[in-house]
């Protein structure tokens, strides 16, 4: 699907929240992990033991923010747009229907997962 998105005019909007601002949770959670004796640094947690609570709780909210408030929002208006697309006559819409389709498939297999 990386190589669909490249086409001009294709979900490049939806692109900014999808790819990036939805992965912000995410980046918490890697600097969260370095706090993990087994699978971090061992002692770090128990050096900074208010950086690893802080981290804790700045992920959560993320989490919560992007992926169970924005997401579906964000999600419902892909899905809005992409029907439009579909319907639409004009030849960039219709040189990319297969596109817009499987993006849309896509986008609900990973609305589920969220």
């Amino acid at each position: 699907t990386a190589w669909g998105a490249m086409y001009p005019g294709c979900a490049h909007f939806y692109a900014l929240f999808f790819m990036g601002i939805s992965e912000v949770s995410t980046a918490v959670l890697c600097l969260l992990a370095n706090f993990d004796d087994e699978f971090g640094v061992i002692g770090l947690g128990d050096a900074f033991p208010m950086t690893k609570v802080a981290l804790g709780g700045v992920f959560a909210v993320a989490f919560v923010i992007c992926r169970t408030v924005l997401w579906p929002i964000c999600t419902y208006h892909f899905l809005r747009d992409s029907k439009n697309a579909l319907k639409s006559t004009s030849p960039m819409a219709q040189s990319r229907k297969k596109w817009i389709r499987l993006f849309m498939f896509c986008s609900v297999g990973l609305s589920i997962l969220q």
